[in-house]
């Protein structure tokens, strides 16, 4: 009961320190001159502040520091990696920030801290299916793992172009994990994810439209790190060979985003890895629908997902096969949903 009041405490102060750290980020950002400013490819029109990202960081990480320190009997293995690779991850998208450093040097670091992360956690080698059978990876297992990981954490940049969209999904990712992790009776784990919802709510509380500060690479690269970690520690410490699927599942709406709109600019032959602002939330936007229907339909997409997610570890066998049917069908709206709002436009 103590442990459970600490975290209380502990979860509370971080949404305050975070929406108030947010607010102090916006002034300091401002007077510093840390602007995104607006370009072609922006979905925005004015200069606004960036680098709210960064607090949620320094709560996430710092609540979860003291947390280990106050229930020490909590703390995994080897949770330590996580923790320097997460903040190496943050300080090279806060630097990108600043600088706007070249590409080469933020997938080098990415690189590297997936490779810590692996070689310290573990690597996905074997993957449960419906019926209760799995796929056993053998070697695949770690370019898989290792491309999880760094596909990940720009797919969840991507996700931060309009307001409260990366913010949003993230809050919602936070309290699927938490359910995750109390189902599977990991405190330490569900003390994380608690911590990444509440620091990212507050985070919300200035960047809903119409958004005073964007998030910035700091906080958006972290918190896709984190996504792809989190089920390799729930793994590590459960064994239960059907996590793989349902972490799919929990980020399914952006990998689905971003992995569609990688192809489809490889199919009209349009420059895969430059800016651009045709993912498909964008696309929304960009049909006329304010930022916040397009953050709304992600967190709902997110949620619906996410559930599927959590009972496709605790439904009979043949069940999952039936949610993975239903997550395919909720993909396919989001796609449909961009293309009759476009049609529409045009006519």
């Amino acid at each position: 009961m103590f442990h459970n009041f600490l975290i209380a405490i502990i979860l509370a102060l971080a949404m305050f320190v975070s929406y108030w750290g947010v607010g102090r980020m916006c002034i300091w950002a401002t007077n510093h001159g840390i602007l995104d400013i607006p370009g072609e490819r922006s979905s925005h029109m004015v200069a606004t502040p960036i680098g709210g990202g960064a607090i949620i960081v320094l709560v996430t990480i710092v609540g979860f520091s003291i947390t280990g320190l106050l229930i020490p009997h909590w703390v995994m293995p080897n949770i330590q990696y996580y923790l320097i690779a997460s903040v190496v991850i943050a300080l090279i998208g806060w630097l990108d920030d600043l600088y706007s450093l070249a590409a080469i040097w933020r997938f080098g670091v990415q690189s590297i801290m997936a490779l810590v992360v692996m070689l310290s956690v573990g690597v996905y080698d074997n993957i449960g299916i419906p019926g209760g059978e799995y796929i056993s990876l053998g070697w695949i297992g770690y370019p898989l793992t290792f491309l999880w990981i760094v596909g990940l954490v720009n797919a969840y940049n991507f996700m931060d172009g309009i307001d409260g969209n990366a913010g949003g999904i993230g809050a919602v990712a936070g309290i699927i994990w938490a359910i995750i992790a109390f189902y599977f009776n990991q405190p330490y784990l569900l003390t994380l994810s608690l911590l990444i919802s509440v620091s990212c709510t507050g985070f919300l509380g200035h960047n809903w439209q119409p958004a005073k500060i964007f998030m910035g690479d700091s906080g958006s690269t972290f918190l896709g790190f984190t996504f792809a970690v989190l089920p390799l520690l729930m793994l590590k410490v459960t064994g239960n060979m059907n996590i793989p699927v349902a972490a799919t599942l929990v980020v399914a709406p952006w990998i689905w985003d971003a992995t569609y709109t990688f192809l489809r600019r490889l199919w009209r032959r349009e420059p895969a890895f430059t800016a651009h602002r045709t993912y498909l939330y964008q696309r929304l936007s960009s049909s006329g629908y304010p930022h916040r229907v397009g953050a709304l339909l992600y967190i709902v997409l997110s949620i619906l997902t996410g559930f599927c997610a959590f009972l496709y570890l605790v439904v009979t066998q043949w069940w999952g096969l039936f949610l993975l049917v239903l997550v395919l069908f909720l993909l396919i709206t989001q796609l449909m949903i961009v293309l009759v709002s476009e049609l529409r436009q045009t006519t």
